[in-house]
């Protein structure tokens, strides 16, 4: 009987000492995310919470973030104050409406800017980005559905474990180039140096098709934007559903020619009104920096004239917006030509915007286990490959992804049965891009250099990957 009361006692112990841990880590440990770019809804919260009098209010992912001046939005529009509330469409823009929600007051202008993306445009949710973006701060439960924080609660354990690595092993993450909580200015806008032109390769990202489908917008953000909106009316405020910037780049003839259908449908299936058209959000590819809807410098000038010309249209004001806009900046990308070029016989080329891009295997390729992506071959710069040309190799089992490879494409290892390791030499995460789908059909780790784990993990682009990054060592 001593026995078993014994056994039931450490069990016990054991039942209660796992989460007292996870308690605190997450709680006990200092903040290990309070500069990395998630922690600056903490302020985009405390303005949206202090800004007063009237406001115009953003709410979106990445796209808000990136592509509007609001000092110039209040330059045109005197008597408010904006609040870019803007962040990642990663951690989902239904959330973003519902941590804005209690805060709105009578006379807010509202206006919903989400990518023209099938994530953005859902009620995704990813609870451990919340966990992140909070580290250190309280959670604001009452501000949650129900479903975003049983959410919260599951993933409340990988956070805590992750948070723990980062304090003993890996460092604090500060943040990685422009992603960073330091490069929001007090507004909420993205506002720091080097984003003056477009660096990706052609001008636009591939792994973020624009699309126009009416079917595009889920059923269940439009009963959210409905719910909204009726909130606003209720508070005094009025939301408007805006059109983020879009690469005209990226965007087929066939998509453009559905862009009417698709604002029909919108104005069919929601309660608020439409701000503009989706044509007064099409920008020409010199505008955008590292994403389909990230703007640079000047072309974030040219949205916000934009986006003050259609508020002051929606508002009866008929004067002309007084915003000076820029010449259109030249392509800012720079290849990379130093790199292991001993594989380059083991593939296929085509030209690509001044360059080459790999678009298969040649014969010697197709019989490696491992190979390197060449940074040049016959004297130009190899751009990147195609996503063909790894998908279905059962031959392969690491690869090494050189410096010059800015994107990788989505489903490019699919299939890919053998493979173990994605070796990205990279010390930088931000300077290559990669999509929602890039491990599709591949158990393969990603091996990073060691004194970059912590910047690939809490990357704009790398961290929803973040559980299979591991350190190069």
């Amino acid at each position: 009987m001593r026995r078993m009361v014994l056994r039931l006692a450490v069990c016990l112990l054991i039942v209660l000492t796992v989460p007292l841990t996870l308690l605190g880590f997450a709680f006990g440990l200092p903040a290990q995310y309070d500069r990395t770019y998630l922690a600056a809804l903490n302020d985009k919260l405390d303005r949206l919470e202090t800004a007063e009098g009237k406001r115009i209010v953003l709410i979106g992912g990445s796209g808000a973030a990136f592509d509007v001046r609001s000092d110039l939005l209040e330059q045109e529009l005197p008597g408010y104050s904006v609040v870019n509330f803007g962040l990642y469409a990663g951690l989902g823009t239904a959330v973003m409406l519902d941590l804005a929600e209690p805060y709105l007051r009578a006379g807010d202008i509202v206006v919903f800017l989400p990518e023209q993306s099938a994530q953005t445009l859902s009620t995704y949710f990813n609870a451990e980005s919340l966990w992140q973006s909070l580290d250190g701060a309280a959670v604001p439960w009452t501000s949650l559905s129900a479903s975003q924080r049983s959410a919260m609660l599951g993933a409340f354990p990988a956070f805590a474990g992750s948070k723990a690595r980062l304090c003993f092993f890996d460092g604090k993450p500060s943040g990685d180039a422009i992603y960073a909580r330091r490069s929001f200015n007090a507004y909420g806008d993205i506002a720091c140096a080097g984003r003056s032109q477009n660096t990706m390769p052609g001008g636009f990202d591939a792994n973020m098709p624009i699309s126009f489908d009416p079917a595009l917008v889920e059923d269940a953000l439009t009963e959210r934007l409905n719910a909204f909106s009726k909130t606003c009316s209720k508070k005094g405020a009025t939301l408007y559903y805006g059109f983020c910037p879009m690469n005209a780049a990226a965007i087929s003839d066939a998509e453009l020619a559905c862009a009417g259908a698709f604002m029909g449908a919108l104005a069919e299936r929601l309660d608020c009104p439409l701000l503009g058209t989706p044509d007064d959000a099409i920008l020409d590819e010199g505008w955008f920096f590292d994403t389909n809807f990230h703007l640079n410098e000047a072309g974030q000038i040219v949205y916000t004239a934009r986006l003050a010309a259609l508020l002051k249209a929606a508002a009866g004001d008929a004067s002309p917006v007084s915003i000076a806009l820029p010449a259109l900046p030249q392509s800012g990308f720079s290849p990379v030509y130093d790199g292991d070029d001993s594989d380059a016989d083991c593939f296929l080329y085509e030209p690509f915007a001044d360059g080459q891009s790999i678009i298969g295997l040649s014969e010697t390729g197709k019989t490696r286990e491992t190979l390197t992506i060449p940074a040049q071959h016959d004297g130009l710069p190899v751009r990147g490959f195609a996503a063909a040309t790894f998908a279905e190799n059962k031959t392969l089992r690491k690869l090494t992804v050189s410096r010059n490879v800015t994107s990788i494409p989505d489903g490019a290892f699919s299939g890919c049965s053998a493979l173990e390791t994605i070796l990205l030499i990279n010390p930088t995460p931000s300077a290559c891009s990669v999509g929602q789908h890039l491990l599709d059909g591949t158990s393969a780790a990603l091996a990073v250099p060691t004194a970059s784990y912590s910047a690939y993990a809490t990357d704009y682009f790398w961290s929803p990957y973040a559980a299979r990054i591991e350190p190069a060592d």
